[in-house]
């Protein structure tokens, strides 16, 4: 009792270390963007600049390869003293005195609030415009594929881990609690708690290199390590970690002795949950501690499905053994009554009677909680696509987008097989339990009255043959409705690692720039995809009074930013088709209200210029 009393005040502590956590997660945008660099890219400077400074979104986290200046001649130029400037949303690097005339590139790579790498780059020159020719020759790291597989395998087993302990103890421990005593369930049980331990392990491991861009030789180092342990990130892992460990007496305890501590178990169970919820997306942004909360339900009530599938597919393995050689080759149905039942076709399958009773009493239970499971998750899944995804347009347009998409088609198929199982079990298990309930007393109360020369030995051979028949059929069905289910949920977990490791379609969605303006007589149609600062695409179409093309003698553009005091930067166009006049790869350097200023020349004396503005993010 003094170790449930010891585990309950520090359980205690880490709901309220976990809470603080949660409440001070500052508004961020779930990955940093680079708002604007000081020297703006694609800029010529007359004077070297002493210092590289990016101005993100959100608050990031550095290292000293965070930044890297590189000449032309492919030479690091910078200091290597990365370091915060006036705000945790700023970075600076040093630069020496006297940088020689030519193109640098500035390559970055930080790490969001959400515990996930962003990284970019751009140009600028000192003393000649810079030369994306002579830029392009100069290698740039962009980080370990390898590492980035292995982050995303870490974290599928992390999940999977999570779902199938938290969702095998809450069916243990409330639907079925003499399986807790059973060695298959017991084993899946510890196996959960194993891998979700390993998986928590394998985070702090791998999310220094994989956040700095590292090597896989960078996982046995302590400086990638102690980075992610000073990280918000790291903190969360930290205490799911201790919440493992603490859980480990009061599961043994469950076990061996019986002793109950169900209220300990769950706020340790809350912690973990919590703590996984609040490591990713959810965990920071605009409310984030609202969008915590519903993710913890959603966490919760996926373990609660998966978890609860995957003891099923244990109990169900364990339930039926198979019958002695001799009986192979016998027909299932030879001797046994009609009992409307489809046969299986595995006539060495043997259930059992206490087992099917078993069975007959924890199916039902499973099957109501597996729909509220659902329900949750429906609920809680529709917020979350509204908070990472926005509108329709970002969820079929981007990378985040077409994956939640995937998710949700593999998710809405196993709604469809669990809800036929939810029938399955309303329509036929019930029925069946009762008929079979119904023929044993019919058994019992009818001995008295058997037709002479028989005996109570034939009446019983006959029933155990009818109650060993109809269980077999059901259980083998069963089972490979469940196995196909579980099977599906494994997708599901497998795509929302990798969803996890991608940008929000919210945070990458940019919709595109579509407007009309006039020229003189002249009718102009722009469109501009995208709409983020960096290479942008730009069309103009040109056309007459009538609407008929009207073909161009000539078009230029020029850009510029009038709060920044950037530009006007020229911007070369390419006729294309009469009256269709193209600029692919147009740098735009910041974000903010952009000015587009064209000049069209329709003939060799008539030449009109038109302005308008558009939005960068």
């Amino acid at each position: 009792m003094v170790e449930v009393r010891i585990i309950r005040r520090v359980g205690v502590l880490l709901v309220a270390l976990v809470a603080v956590l949660v409440a001070t997660a500052g508004p961020a945008s779930a990955h940093a963007v680079l708002d604007r660099s000081d020297p703006v890219g694609g800029s010529t400077l007359a004077t070297p600049p002493s210092a590289v400074t990016l101005s993100f979104s959100e608050s990031v986290t550095t290292d000293p390869r965070s930044i890297t200046v590189i000449s032309a001649a492919g030479k690091r130029v910078d200091s290597g003293d990365v370091r915060h400037g006036q705000a945790g949303s700023q970075v600076v690097v040093g630069l020496p005195a006297g940088l020689e005339r030519g193109t640098y590139v500035v390559s970055w790579h930080v790490i969001s609030a959400d515990s996930h790498p962003v990284s970019g780059g751009f140009l600028f020159g000192v003393g000649v415009a810079p030369d994306a020719a002579a830029a392009s020759a100069v290698s740039t790291s962009s980080g370990s594929a390898g590492v980035s597989v292995l982050a995303g395998v870490v974290r599928f087993v992390a999940f999977a881990g999570l779902s199938v302990l938290l969702g095998a103890g809450f069916f243990l421990l409330t639907l079925w609690p003499a399986g807790l005593h059973r060695p298959g369930p017991n084993r899946l049980l510890w196996t959960g708690w194993g891998v979700t331990l390993a998986g928590a392990v394998g985070l702090l491991l791998v999310q220094g290199p994989y956040g700095a861009g590292q090597g896989m030789s960078a996982l046995a180092q302590w400086a990638p390590l102690s980075t992610t342990l000073h990280t918000r990130f790291g903190h969360l892992v930290l205490l799911r970690i201790l919440a493992l460990l603490l859980a480990v007496p009061l599961l043994r305890a469950i076990v061996v002795s019986g002793r109950r501590a169900v209220a300990e178990l769950g706020g340790l169970a809350l912690v973990v949950a919590v703590t996984q919820a609040a490591s990713g997306h959810a965990g920071v942004g605009d409310h984030a501690w609202l969008a915590t909360t519903i993710m913890t339900l959603h966490v919760l009530g996926v373990a609660a499905w998966t978890g609860g599938l995957a003891v099923l597919v244990v109990f169900l393995r364990t339930t039926s053994r198979r019958g002695p050689a001799g009986d192979r080759n016998r027909r299932p149905d030879a001797g046994v009554p009609d009992t409307g039942v489809p046969d299986t076709g595995v006539p060495d399958a043997r259930v059992p009677a206490a087992r099917a009773a078993e069975l007959a009493r924890v199916l039902p239970r499973w099957s109501r909680t597996a729909m509220a499971a659902v329900g949750i998750i429906i609920l809680t899944g529709v917020y979350q696509t509204w908070r990472e995804v926005g509108g329709l347009a970002a969820l079929t347009t981007t990378a985040y987008g077409r994956l939640l998409l995937l998710k949700l088609w593999f998710v809405a198929l196993m709604f469809g097989v669990g809800w036929l199982a939810h029938r399955w079990v309303v329509r036929h298990y019930r029925p069946v339990v009762a008929a079979l309930a119904a023929s044993r007393s019919d058994t019992t109360a009818g001995a008295g009255a058997r037709p002479p020369g028989s005996s109570s030995t034939d009446a019983q051979g006959r029933f155990q043959a009818t109650e060993r028949a109809v269980t077999e059929r059901a259980v083998a069905g069963l089972r490979r409705g469940v196995l196909f289910e579980a099977g599906l949920a494994a997708v599901v977990l497998a795509v929302t690692a990798v969803l996890v490791n991608s940008i929000p379609a919210r945070t990458s969605y940019v919709p595109p720039f579509a407007d009309t303006v006039f020229a003189g007589p002249l009718t102009v149609q722009v469109d501009i995809s995208p709409t983020r600062h960096g290479p942008q695409t730009l069309h103009i179409y040109t056309f007459d009074p009538a609407g008929k093309v009207a073909p161009l003698a000539d078009a230029s553009a020029q850009l510029s930013l009038p709060d920044a005091g950037v530009g006007p930067l020229p911007v070369p166009l390419t006729q294309v088709a009469p009256g269709h006049a193209i600029a692919q790869g147009m740098q735009v350097p910041l974000p903010g209200a952009w000015q587009l200023r064209l000049t069209l020349r329709v003939n060799d004396f008539d030449q009109y210029v038109t302005t308008l503005f558009y939005q960068v993010r």
